[in-house]
């Protein structure tokens, strides 16, 4: 398919993860996997158009790159203004080199979502495990749809560095400091 789609032709991609598109479809019940497969890219290419592309480009990212956070996004938070301000912290934190720190990434190694994961889990090696590797992963970590996508090109600056899930609400609580962050933890029981 590399050759076939633009938007592929990064050779650190790895796979089409991160690239079939969720969206709703309608397949004839004799479609093979490869038609299926041509379809969601075919989705994915209109839908990162190329202005998109573009603001990619300008901000000298790739579109993996772009694709692997908004990958994240999508596990992270659900609202739309949630992911923007996530995508800004997330930004942040390799600007200055710290570790993202995502438990999406954990879920993503360890094949489950939990609550809340332990030390024991942060140090499981994966170059996947975004709490002891600097940076994105190599790839995405699922198919993020376009809210995310955008919210990875357009994240919304602020002076946040930290962020939580209220368990009980779902709602987002963000922090400035790692003093504010723990703060938080112990006021939602985490």
């Amino acid at each position: 398919f590399r050759d076939k789609y633009d938007f592929l032709s990064d050779s650190k991609i790895k796979s089409l993860e991160g690239y079939l598109f969720p969206d709703t479809y309608y397949f004839p019940s004799d479609s093979d996997g490869e038609k299926i497969i041509k379809l969601m890219l075919n989705n994915f290419g209109l839908k990162v158009n190329s202005e998109i592309r573009e603001e990619i480009r300008n901000q000298k990212k790739t579109i993996l790159e772009i694709v692997s956070m908004a990958s994240i996004l999508e596990m992270e938070v659900k609202s739309k203004e949630d992911r923007e301000i996530v995508s800004g912290i997330f930004w942040n934190r390799i600007l200055e080199s710290m570790p993202l720190q995502s438990c999406a990434t954990l879920a993503y190694v360890l094949g489950e979502k939990k609550k809340q994961y332990s030390y024991e889990d942060t140090q499981v090696k994966s170059e996947y495990n975004t709490y002891l590797n600097a940076g994105l992963p190599p790839g995405p970590i699922g198919n993020p749809g376009i809210v995310s996508i955008l919210a990875a090109t357009y994240p919304e600056k602020t002076n946040y560095f930290f962020f939580l899930s209220d368990p009980k609400t779902g709602e987002t609580i963000f922090a400035k400091t790692a003093e504010e962050h723990n703060a938080n933890k112990v006021r939602y029981g985490l």
